[in-house]
């Protein structure tokens, strides 16, 4: 998906600001190929309702200047507003202070972020709560997070599977383990080098595929991770983003998928394993267990005792990593957000 121009409306009707009352405009705010943006996107489609994609927070009041009051819906990531949190905050609040808002948070602070860091986005997310008039979350680790901030949630609405469908021309690979998504800390990429390092050290033939771009600001930190498994003899890359109508094949080729999370609070690249099939091996928390929960069977739980040993077992049977992929989630993502717009306006008298 690209944008052609900074802020393009998209939507099942020709003027985005002449939507049905009591349904909000969705801003995708952001590059098109982050996640968050995406998301937004999808979500707005799957409801049926408009869409306003814009690049930039810079350009947000120009792309909203003359369509009135109309209430807005945002996909809330502190970094796609600048580059401290506040700087999220005092965007949402001089938007509230012109028309309703609506926000879906995503990457909730929580401790295992840092004290400082967590206080920092906390102070954000509450000041966000506070200006919108509906807050959604993508999981009940989410809510929880939220409570403990005292920050009020309206509606949970999980992140969806996604319809990848069938793989083309899929070509396993003989040995290899994969990371997927934007790489950064956070996903613990140097925990997955440092284990595929350790097999190829004692003449294991293993790969390490990072499937995705670094994250802005850790391209040396992706570089140290490759050059940790290549020290060590195996082989190593990384791919750059992977096309939507790839993915299939990419995320079907790779012997062992991992998804490692040093902190996460919701994760649309577990529904994409899933989606093509895959069932990554994964550290517990208590997201989680909330997904396998809601997903029986859909993820490999490890507490990480053993890495190396549990990746070298499943190198040489991968098959517990092969499920057949859900159903996709959209339609029923579409439901949700249309449900929580609709008690949204019930409760405001109209949305307006």
């Amino acid at each position: 998906m690209t944008a052609a121009d900074p802020a393009t409306a998209t939507n099942n009707a020709a003027d985005p600001a002449a939507a049905r009352p009591g349904v909000p405009l969705t801003v995708a705010l952001g590059p098109p190929e982050h996640g968050v943006t995406r998301f937004a996107v999808d979500s707005a489609r799957a409801a049926g309702t408009p869409v306003l994609e814009v690049e930039d927070v810079a350009g947000l009041p120009a792309a909203l200047a003359g369509r009135g009051r109309v209430p807005v819906h945002l996909h809330i990531a502190d970094p796609l507003f600048g580059r401290t949190p506040g700087e999220a905050a005092t965007a949402v609040e001089s938007l509230a202070a012109h028309r309703p808002v609506g926000v879906t948070l995503h990457d909730v602070p929580q401790p295992a972020e840092g004290v400082e860091r967590c206080r920092r986005r906390t102070r954000t997310y509450q000041s966000i709560a506070r200006a919108a008039g509906l807050v959604v979350v993508s999981s009940e680790h989410e809510r929880r997070l939220c409570a403990d901030a005292h920050i009020a949630v309206d509606a949970v609405i999980p992140l969806p599977v996604p319809d990848l469908g069938p793989p083309a021309d899929l070509s396993p690979d003989a040995r290899s383990v994969g990371v997927f998504g934007f790489l950064h800390p956070g996903k613990a990429v140097d925990v997955v080098a440092e284990a595929v390092a350790t097999l190829a050290a004692s003449g294991d033939e293993v790969s390490l595929r990072l499937l995705g771009a670094p994250a802005d600001g850790h391209d040396g930190y992706v570089d140290a991770a490759l050059e940790t498994v290549r020290a060590a003899g195996g082989r190593a890359e990384v791919t750059g983003r992977v096309d939507d109508e790839d993915l299939a094949r990419t995320l079907g080729e790779v012997t062992v998928p991992v998804a490692l999370f040093r902190n996460v609070s919701a994760s649309g690249s577990l529904g994409t394993w899933a989606a093509a099939g895959r069932r990554p091996l994964v550290w517990d928390s208590d997201y989680i267990r909330e997904m396998e929960h809601d997903r029986p069977g859909s993820l490999l739980i490890t507490d990480g005792s053993g890495f190396a040993g549990d990746l070298r077992r499943l190198l040489d049977d991968p098959s517990p990593t092969r499920i057949p992929p859900p159903p996709p989630g959209l339609e029923e993502l579409g439901r949700a957000y249309r449900a929580a717009w609709a008690r949204w306006s019930a409760e405001t008298g109209g949305l307006a």
